[in-house]
């Protein structure tokens, strides 16, 4: 069934600028006359401009990359066999453009596709949280092509927009200056790639709708709090609950660099297990867990910019900070503080570059904790680290990325994780 949504999606998209190819064929022949290409060292994508083609493609709506990660990661030090093991992953990405298929303005259709291989794991040492979402995410199983997203979105003027569909949280993080990239791009660790809110399941079938007050801008969203990446189709959609998420993003500046305050709020109506009725006395096997209905958390991040690029004033490195608070109870996470420093552009002429230093802390809950001592009879605490990588671009097509970690696991009778990685990116 997955495969068949995929094959129809594609299918689709190939037939839909297929009709308008020939139009254009012609007024292609001729840029490509005039305009020089460029150098295999300088073009960026791999694959270049397909003679023109890839660049008409977009003029007339249809977008398609493809990325090729591979990483080489392992313990250094603490619980687990002391080993590096290799993975990698290919990441399509396909957009159409409405406006420019010819059909209606400021639509779009987007999907993401995933393939994950090899037998790196994506936690290592024992940490609560995955080491390497590259290779945690989207699936449990390697070897399984996935559409994590597959959405319509439509632009209402410059202010507004809409989202709706199934929706990869982490593809929302894309344009993030520190955090997101899936694992590929910036950090390695979840809590950076993509922070745990306990609230906010990786895929989601539901809708966002943003409107730019400036300068404020409004984000809601509604979706089902179910996982649902293995699924191509949204039945029994909202028959666990219905989660609202509502952010306020403020952009200013000091200092005359660009600076931004955030606060967010997220409450699921979905019910989870009750940690603290667990904590009180053993279950017995095959006993119902107990349940508590309903979930929350608040937050807050602030990000500024130190220096900006000189050929993209938008992007450039600074310090970021980030930080939320939760019931506790069903969900495991009571409270957290992310903070680093990072971007892009760290030397002068290394604008392709990207780094970044991080500290998380995450308050796990103390309710989950006690159930975790009951049960498995340790200390179970709560769970920090910091991460450090430098992702060098060889040329714009292909990066080599540096990644250590350093991590204090929740279970407080093991020893610290120090994990270090390589990762090479190549954009097709």
């Amino acid at each position: 069934m997955r495969r068949g949504v995929i094959a129809v999606f594609l299918v689709v998209a190939v037939m839909t600028f297929a009709n308008g190819f020939s139009a254009f064929a012609d007024q292609e022949k001729a840029i490509t006359a005039s305009a020089p290409q460029p150098g295999l060292l300088e073009r960026d994508r791999l694959t270049g401009d397909w003679g023109g083609l890839r660049s008409q493609l977009k003029q007339h709506g249809v977008t398609f990359d493809l990325d090729f990660t591979q990483f080489y990661q392992g313990l250094v030090s603490g619980n687990g066999p002391h080993t590096f093991e290799y993975g990698g992953r290919f990441d399509g990405f396909v957009k159409l453009d409405t406006g420019a298929l010819g059909l209606w303005k400021g639509g779009g259709l987007t999907t993401h596709l995933e393939y994950r291989y090899g037998d790196l794991h994506g936690a290592l040492g024992g940490a609560f949280f995955p080491t390497n979402s590259g290779m945690n995410f989207p699936t449990d199983s390697h070897d399984t092509l996935v559409a994590t997203s597959l959405y319509l979105s439509q632009r209402f003027g410059d202010r507004a927009s809409l989202m709706i569909g199934k929706i990869n949280a982490l593809d929302l993080l894309e344009n993030d200056p520190f955090f997101g990239g899936w694992g590929i791009y910036r950090f390695m660790n979840a809590v950076f790639a993509a922070p745990p809110s306990g609230l906010v399941p990786p895929v989601f079938y539901g809708a966002i709708a943003s409107v730019r007050l400036d300068p404020v801008k409004l984000t809601l969203w509604v979706y089902d709090p179910d996982d649902r990446t293995q699924d191509d189709w949204p039945h029994g959609l909202f028959d666990n609950g219905e989660t609202f998420y509502l952010s306020a993003d403020y952009a200013t500046q000091i200092a005359g660099r660009p600076t931004t305050f955030s606060l967010l709020g997220i409450y699921t109506t979905k019910s989870g297990i009750s940690f603290s009725e667990i904590g009180e006395g053993w279950i017995k096997a095959g006993e119902e867990l107990p349940n508590k209905e309903g979930s929350y958390s608040i937050g807050f991040q602030f990000s500024h910019l130190l220096h900006q690029n000189l050929t993209n004033p938008r992007k450039g490195w600074g310090v970021f900070l980030k930080g939320a608070l939760s019931d506790g109870n069903p969900n495991y996470v009571k409270s957290s503080i992310i903070a680093g420093i990072g971007g892009t552009g760290l030397f002068r002429g290394r604008e392709l570059d990207s780094f970044g230093v991080g500290y998380y802390y995450y308050n796990l809950s103390n309710d989950l904790q006690d159930v975790f001592s009951n049960l498995r009879k340790e200390h179970v605490g709560d769970e920090q680290g910091g991460e450090v990588y430098y992702s060098y671009a060889v040329t714009p097509w292909l990066y080599i990325a540096g990644n250590l970690q350093v991590i204090d696991t929740p279970r407080k009778e093991k020893e610290d994780a120090v994990i270090a990685g390589l990762r090479t990116v190549i954009k097709f």
